[in-house]
């Protein structure tokens, strides 16, 4: 079927209404700790008639140069140290996370324009304010609470400084659960009031968005921002620390004595649970995975025993003339030595690079918006022996000619818990010169997507993905609640848009496994207006790809193995030596363009899953030759030739059916079908190619995923 093309590059006008978040340096405004009165109010504020509006300076109004903002020197763990018993300004808290749409976020006054500190008294239709956050969509400020406030108190509002223009949605978000939606608000409308019980949240997140419409002269009031009944009484004395001793590695049974309790989970994560004669250590057992992407261990709650009373000594007897000698005392048993605490890794927060260099270490993200790494140097960086775990791009190389290395790193997605956005990307690079992604295993992103190539074709290496382990691919938005909706946005394990000319690219040895039900993908590898050159084409070979399937696997999907000739003007381009199973709509496709080869794969599918149910309701053939855009092309350049295939495309009347190749613009030739054309595939073949694959991976010493 024809496939729908997947992102491609924003026109001039799409750029406007969505400006890059390009970071600008500015140091953190870390303000002193100071506490209101002690019953809880309203933000302050003082009415007055609207005054008359000054004209917004030229650059409220995006005109193509980025001024985004995001404070890249927050601190980067959680802390309430400015927080005094009773009642705080926000404004004079520390954020964690902090960015904005236009110029910084400012303290007290409003947005203004670009510069620090250049806004004035904030004022929403004729509501003054001397406390709270002037703020431009779309923007993000991210807080550490501690449990410790009873609730949160602003108004909120377009300010004055830009008359009745501007449009934004202002959103309080706690511990990741959404408390309230200001909905559409506009610089006509008066202000809005949040009042929300926060008692026991330990994150506070205020956000504002662009309402849908672009973000000019979106200039967002935060008025009067107070935590109220905030609790800062010493803590309580901590019990001494139970001694918990290791019983079981993660997948492994245990038993126990008796009733006992048992945690599960990994460093400072952990799941207690009583467990009455045995249990396995698993997530299922334990109902929940406590340290997502770590090993995990069960350990028992084993306290030392205390030492033994010594005994007292026997008396001597009172008519013997001879004194008793007083016996030796009994030694005391020695209590068991406590196990060594198992160390912590440290994790740091969002990182961003401004220099070359190697970098290595753990780095999360817990903002959508922040990537945990951000390439912002042209310099040669390599990251190497790292953990990313992030909601939104783990890494983000956008638009400064990055020449970026990442390998032997473990990347994780997670759920941004909002339902306009679906995970972040493993890597996100734009306007790029040159990327070596080796040997790095990644779990429920949204894959790696490269678009425009800025290098020249003398690079020894332009953008070469290989030796990678991938699983769960995932598309699909959020459900704001830690699961996922039906809706989905087309992502791909690897996507090429608009690189042109590029010579030495490659896509080799990637293993890649899509679970169905736990994931959405569109292509695996995508080639959209892209094209090597006559002398160096893109190769994308000898990997394994096992699984490609549709959130709801029965549904109409457009998506499969290797897609080449997306889009009208692509070329030069060869998958040979690839192994291609189950990936539901079709194997490997061409769909347009020229000099184009499909050569010594094997595509195999049963067009089913092992419970019966049925793949993709409009499927498509093991590999096709086609010509979607009708433009001119030399189908004598495009060829299939040598490939193994049987592709089931069974249905509930016909369960043998199978349609192993389509030819509509192109070559084939010396193509195998396996078995007959009207049996069923055999399940067997399928495993029997997994096999294969890994024993050509061992004899050519490639490894999948971290060395």
């Amino acid at each position: 079927m024809s496939p729908i093309h997947s992102t491609a590059p924003l026109s001039p006008l799409a750029r406007t209404a969505r400006p890059l978040r390009w970071l600008v340096w500015c140091a953190p405004l870390i303000l002193a700790a100071c506490s209101g009165p002690s019953v809880p109010q309203e933000p302050v504020a003082t009415v007055t008639t609207p005054p008359v509006q000054e004209s917004v300076a030229q650059d409220s109004v995006y005109d193509g140069t980025d001024r985004s903002w995001t404070d890249t020197e927050a601190g980067t763990r959680l802390t309430q140290e400015s927080l005094g018993t009773g009642n705080n300004m926000l404004s004079n808290s520390p954020w964690t996370a902090a960015s904005n749409g236009w110029g910084p976020i400012e303290r007290n006054i409003s947005n203004g324009e670009s510069g620090a500190k250049d806004g004035r008294m904030m004022s929403v239709n004729g509501k003054k304010y001397d406390s709270g956050f002037g703020t431009h969509s779309n923007s993000s400020m991210t807080f550490n609470i501690g449990g410790v406030c009873n609730r949160f108190i602003s108004d909120v509002g377009i300010d004055d400084e830009v008359g009745d223009q501007g449009s934004a949605v202002f959103q309080v978000y706690a511990d990741g659960v959404k408390l309230f939606d200001s909905g559409k608000m506009t610089g006509k409308d008066a202000s809005k009031t949040v009042n929300i019980d926060i008692a026991g949240r330990k994150e506070l997140k205020l956000m504002v968005t662009d309402a849908g419409d672009n973000n000019y002269y979106d200039h967002a009031d935060w008025g009067g921002a107070i935590l109220v009944n905030c609790n800062m009484a010493a803590p309580a004395p901590a019990p001494a620390p139970a001694t918990w001793t290791r019983i079981a590695g993660e997948g492994e049974s245990f038993s126990v004595s008796g009733t006992q309790s048992v945690r599960y989970g990994a460093g400072t994560a952990w799941i207690v649970k009583d467990v009455t004669s045995s249990g396995q250590c698993t997530n299922g057992f334990f109902g929940n995975d406590p340290a997502y992407g770590t090993t995990k261990s069960c350990e028992i709650n084993a306290p030392a025993p205390a030492p033994a009373p010594v005994p007292a000594p026997i008396p001597a007897p009172i008519p013997a003339p001879i004194p008793v000698p007083v016996p030796a005392p009994i030694p005391v048993p020695v209590p068991a030595p406590v196990p060594a605490p198992i160390p912590v890794p440290v994790v740091n927060g969002p990182l961003v690079i401004t220099k070359g260099g190697t970098y290595s270490g753990e780095y999360l993200s817990n903002d959508p918006s922040v990537p945990a790494i951000q390439i912002k140097t042209s310099e040669p960086v390599i990251l190497e022996n790292c953990t990313l775990r992030g909601r939104g791009n783990l890494i983000d190389a956008s638009w400064t000619s990055a020449n970026l290395t990442v390998r032997n790193c473990k990347g994780y997605g997670l759920n941004p818990n909002d339902r306009t956005r679906y995970p972040g990307r493993f890597l996100q690079a734009e306007g790029v010169v040159s990327l070596l992604i080796e040997n790095n295993f990644m779990e429920k992103t949204s894959g790696i997507y490269i678009n425009k190539w800025q290098g020249n074709k003398g690079l020894p290496v332009t953008i070469v993905i290989r030796n990678n382990l991938v699983r769960n691919i995932e598309g699909r938005y959020s459900d704001g609640n830690g699961g996922f909706q039906d809706k989905f946005y087309r992502v791909q394990f690897v996507q090429f848009n608009g690189m042109r000319d590029i010579s030495g690219a490659e896509i080799a040895w990637n293993r890649v496994e899509n679970t169905a039900r736990q994931s959405h993908v569109e292509d695996v590898i995508n080639i959209y207006d892209s094209n090597g050159t006559a002398s160096s084409p893109i190769r994308i070979h000898d990997n394994l790809i096992n699984g490609a399937f549709s959130g709801r696997p029965d549904d109409s999907y457009s998506g499969g193995g290797i897609m080449m000739g997306d889009g009208c003007n692509s070329g030069y381009t060869e998958a040979t030596g690839n192994t291609v199973l189950e990936t539901s709509n079709y194997g490997i496709a061409v769909a347009g363009g020229h000099h184009q080869k499909i050569s010594g794969n094997t595509m195999l599918a049963l067009g089913k899953l092992s419970d019966g149910t049925l793949l993709d309701a409009d499927s498509d053939s093991g590999f096709y030759l086609r010509n979607y855009c009708q433009a001119p092309n030399d189908a004598s350049t495009v060829i299939a030739e040598g490939n193994t295939v049987g592709w089931g495309t069974p249905t509930a009347s016909n369960p043998d059916a199978r349609w192993d190749w389509s030819v509509t613009a192109g070559v084939e030739r010396n193509n195998t079908s396996i078995q007959a054309a009207n049996r069923a595939v055999n399940p067997q073949l399928l495993a029997q190619a997994v096999t294969a694959w890994e024993s050509r991976a061992k004899a050519a010493g490639m490894i999948a995923g971290p060395r």
